[in-house]
């Protein structure tokens, strides 16, 4: 599984034979146009309750987020399990968030989560490879208790950041990273172009403190 990161929460998760996109609708809010994408699945935390058919087509946003494997994208905004050749993708009933699953590896993405995040909701979630998670401001986004609750919970083996200052808007609340990695007091923190996950390297690393990786 591959990850790389198009801008603000938005992701793209690539395995073998398909590859899903996350929340393309979020770069809009901060003023930052998206990048013409191929994918296969396109995830929606939220959309706008006006649609009729397509949700990327009725944003206009089905010029830049273009078909990749298959010939046409899968738009996946309800709750349920979907299987998606080999990703196994679920959200559950009252949650804002996504557990997305390839073989043995597992990505959880709370890329979408707002202030009222319950860090219920994800116990006995079971083992993480990756966690998605907006450092935000804790008006917009979870604060940093809620946070810690989550990462205490999980457990995972890497962090991929999204949602902080230095990528917002102007003049804008986020937290900045050398905050974010203070207050956790995080020792292992890089930054990479994208993220290449397989169990054996996260296994690898499991007993060590999680390593929080920036992707630019």
């Amino acid at each position: 599984m591959k990850i790389k990161k198009i801008g603000w929460t938005s992701f793209l998760i690539s395995s073998a034979n398909v590859s899903a996109i996350t929340d393309p609708l979020e770069l809009s809010k901060i003023g930052t146009s998206f990048p013409k994408t191929s994918t296969d699945i396109a995830l929606f935390t939220e959309y706008p309750k006006t649609i009729k058919t397509s949700i990327l087509k009725d944003t206009k946003l089905d010029a830049k987020v273009v078909p990749d494997k298959r010939e046409k994208i899968i738009e996946i905004s309800t709750p349920g399990e979907f299987e998606v050749g080999g990703l196994m993708i679920r959200r559950d009933l009252d949650t804002d968030f996504y557990i997305i699953d390839e073989n043995t590896v597992r990505v959880v993405y709370l890329g979408g989560t707002d202030s009222t995040f319950n860090a219920e909701n994800i116990k006995n979630i079971g083992d993480v490879d990756v966690l998605i998670l907006p450092v935000g401001d804790g008006v917009n986004f979870m604060n940093f208790d809620v946070m810690e609750k989550v990462i205490s919970e999980i457990d995972p083996a890497v962090i991929l950041p999204c949602a902080f200052n230095e990528e917002g808007p102007s003049g804008n609340t986020l937290k900045t990273k050398e905050e974010f990695i203070k207050h956790f007091g995080f020792a292992s923190v890089r930054e990479e172009s994208y993220l290449n996950v397989s169990k054996k390297k996260v296994d690898e690393e499991g007993a060590q403190s999680v390593e929080v990786i920036f992707l630019k």
